[in-house]
Parts: structure tokens; C-alpha cells; sequence
């Protein structure tokens, strides 16, 4: 039986933030639920980080810097495949 944990975070601003962690993988969830596009402050989501600075963006492929601030369209979401060390 394998285990799948969850943390969430309580929405602000209309973002709604998680990290899924199954089977050795993280993802972290971004959720706009906002008609408005909107600065994600990621200095605020530290702790569910765990210490990863970046990861891919798994629809696009795109590296996604973590250590920066992130631009969101209006009622974007995003799942990220995190990666920790070099």
C-alpha cells in the first residue's frame, strides 16, 4: 500500500496553494481562482517548499525558478514536479 500525503494551505487573495507528495514525488498545485491576474508572493509558501528552488511546470516542461515571486494569469493553475539539491 503506498502512502499519499497532502499540505494545503488556506487560500489568500483567491490562491489556493498544496503540495501532494506520493510515491517519492512532491508536486506543488497553484490554483488562480481569481478573474485577475496576480503576483504570487513564494516566500510565503516556505515551509511547504521544503527547501526545493525550483521545479517543472508539468504540462509545458518549463523550469520554474522558485526563489523568485511568480506571475499568474487570471484562473491559472499550475502543477509542479519539485526538485530538491544541485
Amino acid at each position: 500500500m503506498t502512502t499519499k500525503t497532502v499540505r494545503h494551505n488556506v487560500p489568500a487573495g483567491g490562491i489556493y496553494v498544496y503540495v501532494r507528495k506520493h510515491q517519492g514525488k512532491s508536486e506543488l498545485i497553484i490554483l488562480n481562482g481569481t478573474n485577475d491576474a496576480q503576483e504570487l508572493p513564494i516566500h510565503q509558501y516556505k515551509e511547504i517548499l521544503d527547501g526545493s528552488q525550483y521545479g517543472q511546470e508539468l504540462v509545458s516542461g518549463k523550469k520554474i525558478d522558485l526563489t523568485k515571486n511568480m506571475q499568474l494569469n487570471a484562473r491559472q493553475s499550475l502543477i509542479i514536479e519539485l526538485y530538491f539539491g544541485q
